[in-house]
């Protein structure tokens, strides 16, 4: 299992409300683009989230290990 970072936490609530690119992600946090794509890598080998669609880096949330906390994000 993954630890979740903060920006882990940002892209899966982004996540949550549809499909997503890198690119939408990357605004969205203010993070730079590699250090989204890292964590996006991740996510993916930890089947939380999907690139569904690898020419447009487009994501989906396959999988929200937040479900069911307080807080959510």
């Amino acid at each position: 299992m993954v630890t979740l970072t903060e920006v882990d936490k940002e892209i899966i609530a982004i996540l949550r409300d549809g499909r997503a690119t890198q690119s939408y992600i990357v605004d969205e946090t203010g993070r730079s683009r590699q250090y989204i794509h890292n964590r996006l890598g991740i996510l993916a080998a930890a089947e939380i989230v999907e690139n569904i669609h690898p020419k447009t880096a487009l994501y989906e949330l396959i999988d929200d290990p937040l479900k069911g906390e307080e807080n959510g994000v």
